[in-house]
């Protein structure tokens, strides 16, 4: 019967992208970028890869089984950081000092009417000043709205990486220390280090906020994507693509070695533009200290985080030394930039 072997043409192309994706994990864009690509349709390919097996298990293809379930033991952290949730959380206890995080590309504050511009900039500050986190990270914002943005939070300190339009962290604990963060020959900040004291507990916490390389992609761009591209600007995609990959990898590698340096425990959060698997984030995730996805642990579905035409994306993120157990993650279902605002929750005193 012609749909008996279904699976087959369902099960071998997933795997095949699955592996692909894995690959992009362990080898880096700058050396081969093809892999890169794999990982921005893991989600979708994981999805297709279910169906197939659930097809193999009622056609009774015990046997051809086996390779796929090996594959679920080799991905399993890999599927874990796709669709959240997968790990325990800590308990809290009357004596508990937690801290509280929040990520947010604002996209400018909509300055240049992408969404409703001035209602949309009065929307994100109204939203701003609903949230009672300890530590709220910007990316995209703009320096004008610095008072604005600490008077929606209460009086908050807002501390910027540069005198232009950044990262920025906004915050009322007591701030012990901050820098820029600049990736090598740049002329501009792509993070900011602050370092706080934790309430209840007094320890000093570092907090990286960063935004890494985006593709840079403009409105023809876009619309050739949507309408298909042709072949010079295939391959326009593809070198904006590869080059942003390769830069965001290298980004991450120096990134790391910052944070292996930090004397105090670290959480790391912001606008990293890769997906969960890529090179990038798993150079970020390994080294000493070993930083765990808040997502990964506490989060739910898939946790997109980009809003456009690619659904499904998580593009922010938020991690944590080990000693900064999560409690509890949030992806805020606000749609006022091209990004969606992600929240976390810390134990600070273990």
């Amino acid at each position: 019967m012609p749909g008996i072997r279904l699976d087959h043409f369902i099960l071998e192309p997933a795997m095949f992208i699955l592996v692909g994706a894995k690959a992009g994990e362990l080898i880096s864009p700058e050396i081969f970028p093809f892999f890169a690509v794999f990982g921005l349709t893991f989600p979708y390919a994981l999805l297709v890869f279910f169906i197939g097996v659930v097809l193999r298990l009622i056609r009774g293809g015990w046997k051809g089984l086996v390779v796929p379930f090996i594959m679920l033991f080799f991905l399993q952290s890999s599927i874990a950081l796709t669709i959240g949730g997968i790990g325990g959380v800590a308990k809290l206890t009357d004596d508990t000092s937690t801290i509280s995080v929040g990520t947010f590309n604002v996209r400018r504050m909509d300055e240049y009417d992408w969404l409703e511009g001035e209602k949309t900039s009065n929307d994100i500050l109204t939203w701003l000043s609903s949230t009672s986190l300890d530590i709220m990270c910007f990316q995209e914002m703009p320096v004008e709205m610095k008072g604005e943005v600490s008077k929606s939070l209460d009086g908050a300190t807002v501390k910027y990486a540069s005198n232009r339009a950044g990262t920025a962290i906004a915050t009322k604990l007591k701030i012990v220390d901050f820098k820029p963060w600049i990736f090598e020959d740049e002329n501009f900040a792509r993070g900011l280090v602050l370092d706080v004291i934790s309430p209840k507990s007094n320890d000093t916490i570092r907090v990286y906020n960063v935004h890494l390389q985006s593709v840079g992609l403009v409105g023809g761009d876009y619309d050739a994507v949507r309408s298909g591209p042709d072949t010079e600007q295939s391959k326009k995609l593809w070198s904006r693509l590869s080059s942003a990959f390769s830069l965001r990898s290298a980004q991450a590698k120096v990134l790391r070695t910052s944070i292996d340096s930090s004397p105090y425990p670290v959480i790391l959060c912001g606008d990293f533009n890769d997906t969960p698997v890529s090179f990038a984030l798993s150079t970020l995730r390994s080294g000493s200290p070993e930083l765990f996805d808040a997502f990964a642990l506490a989060g739910a579905g898939l946790g997109s985080t980009y809003v456009g035409d690619i659904a499904g994306l998580r593009i922010d993120y938020m991690m944590s030394s080990s000693s900064l157990e999560v409690v509890s993650f949030e992806t805020h279902e606000i749609e006022l930039s091209d990004h969606r605002p992600i929240s976390a929750v810390f134990i600070s005193n273990r």
